[in-house]
């Protein structure tokens, strides 16, 4: 198995799966950025910018308020 950047297929963006995966990936399971960009074959700078879009995008959702008298 190959490792590292592989110079033959190297994108130049991720697709939306590709940066919300990227995305959980870092935020959640703690993959570095590094290691996310070697995956995708992509500059890291592509995955830092998926998950700067991310974490700004959940910052802004709209938080849900829950009250006594809802039934799910």
């Amino acid at each position: 198995m190959k490792r590292g950047f592989d110079l033959d297929n190297v994108a130049a963006r991720l697709t939306f799966e590709q940066k919300i995966s990227a995305a959980w990936a870092y935020h959640v399971k703690g993959v570095d950025q590094h290691t996310l960009a070697a995956l995708y074959s992509v500059n890291q700078g592509r995955i830092a910018e998926a998950c700067k879009a991310v974490k700004d995008a959940l910052s802004v959702a709209p938080k849900r308020i829950e009250t006594e008298d809802e039934e799910f």
